[in-house]
């Protein structure tokens, strides 16, 4: 009998080591997983536009105002400039209805009398976050007289908003 123990214990000790040899050939497994991301542009993630009545200085002078159906427009009229150094300016507001992007406005202005007109612009706060606002002051000045004969001028102001991300 004792031959069967020592058999049965060598067994024993054999089973239990291949077990443990079994358990430590076990290794860490790796699971992966892969694919793509993608964005797409949406134009209605970035809004700006012209809000309220415009203010001018005189307004028997200037009249000013923003298309109703395209916030992106706006007008100015100017008459009765009559002396030299004579100005009508109009203040707009521009406000960027994005959720989460900046807005960089920067302006050009077109004339197309620059020999009796000047039209300049200043934007009070150029970079406006979202939900925030600012103003641009548009001035056309007579810079030349005698006026002869009734002189005129098309005049734009284009104003660009660019939109950044915030650096929070």
């Amino acid at each position: 009998m004792s031959k069967n123990k020592t058999i049965i214990g060598i067994i024993l000790v054999v089973a239990i080591l291949l077990v443990a040899i079994g358990y430590a050939a076990i290794t860490t497994l790796q699971l992966d997983i892969s694919g793509q991301a993608q964005a797409t542009p949406n134009q209605s993630n970035f809004s700006v536009e012209f809000t309220g009545e415009p203010e001018v200085s005189d307004p028997e002078k200037v009249t000013a105002q923003v298309d109703e159906m395209n916030k992106l427009q706006a007008t100015m009229n100017v008459t009765g400039l009559t002396s030299k150094g004579d100005t009508a300016t109009a203040t707009y507001t521009i406000e960027n209805k994005s959720t989460d992007l900046l807005a960089n406005l920067t302006a050009e202005t077109t004339n197309s009398n620059n020999e009796y007109f000047t039209v300049s612009y200043d934007i009070v706060e150029p970079a406006i976050g979202a939900g925030e606002n600012t103003t641009i002051k548009v001035t056309v000045e007579l810079i030349k007289t005698p006026v002869s004969t009734d002189e005129s001028s098309t005049i734009g102001v284009t104003v660009t908003a660019e939109p950044q991300q915030p650096t929070e």
